[in-house]
């Protein structure tokens, strides 16, 4: 009996030392994002400051919600993300809701000559990211007060990107969801290795200095369409 007790009290000391455990003790043994520090409070409930290079620190916090399974939410004046993670290999994020300023996304390989600017609202389930491996996401997205600033600045509405599973990478399939000056169509295909982007980009008829400007992104057709095609290492 005692030898029972005995057993019983060391599994309850086990467990509230492991409820009250400090999450900064466990940071180093998680695969967490580069650049989390400032890690307050324990595993079940706590806080932490995300900096990436050139922008505000996130505040993101956390807590235990079941199973193995947490909440979390990221939010800073131009973000508010939220959602559930599973602790693992790479980035296992059950669901991703909310919104984020275009300028926290690092696009400068794609449009050289101009600056996105706007809002990217997320509606996404299943977010999977493990080194080489393909990305794995379902879901919406919809760049909202969608612009470009630089060699052209000018109005590009909102627009969807529809985001699910090929083949061999993640498909993002592009399309405009109102009139604007530049009407933009295509994809974007994301594998363990590279990523293919192949966007259609139409300048309004009313417009020749859009459509002089386009024609610096990529080639142009017969119809007076500009076909941006590039490809690079996706880095993940």
């Amino acid at each position: 009996m005692r030898a029972r007790l005995a057993g019983l009290a060391l599994l309850a000391v086990l467990l509230i030392a492991g409820l009250s455990l400090p999450a900064r003790v466990l940071v180093p043994f998680l695969d967490l994002p580069d650049g989390l520090g400032q890690v307050q409070g324990t595993v079940w409930s706590g806080s932490a400051r995300w900096r990436q290079p050139g922008q505000q620190p996130l505040d993101v916090r956390w807590g235990w919600q079941s199973g193995r399974e947490w909440r979390w939410q990221a939010l800073d004046g131009a973000t508010d993300l939220q959602g559930r993670w599973r602790p693992g290999r790479g980035l296992d994020l059950p669901a991703v809701r909310g919104w984020l300023a275009l300028d926290r996304l690092d696009l400068s390989d794609w449009l050289i000559v101009a600056r996105p600017v706007g809002i990217l609202e997320l509606d996404l389930d299943e977010v999977e990211l493990s080194p080489g491996q393909v990305p794995q996401a379902m879901g919406r997205a919809v760049w909202r007060q969608a612009g470009l600033v630089g060699a052209i600045q000018e109005s590009l509405g909102d627009i969807e990107l529809l985001i699910a599973p090929g083949t061999d990478a993640l498909v993002l399939d592009i399309r405009s969801l109102q009139s604007a000056p530049i009407q933009v169509r295509g994809r974007i295909d994301v594998g363990a290795q590279r990523y293919q982007v192949d966007l259609w980009l139409r300048a309004d008829r009313e417009r020749p200095d859009l459509q002089r400007a386009l024609r610096d992104l990529g080639e142009v057709q017969p119809d007076g369409q500009v076909r941006l095609r590039l490809s690079g290492r996706s880095g993940l």
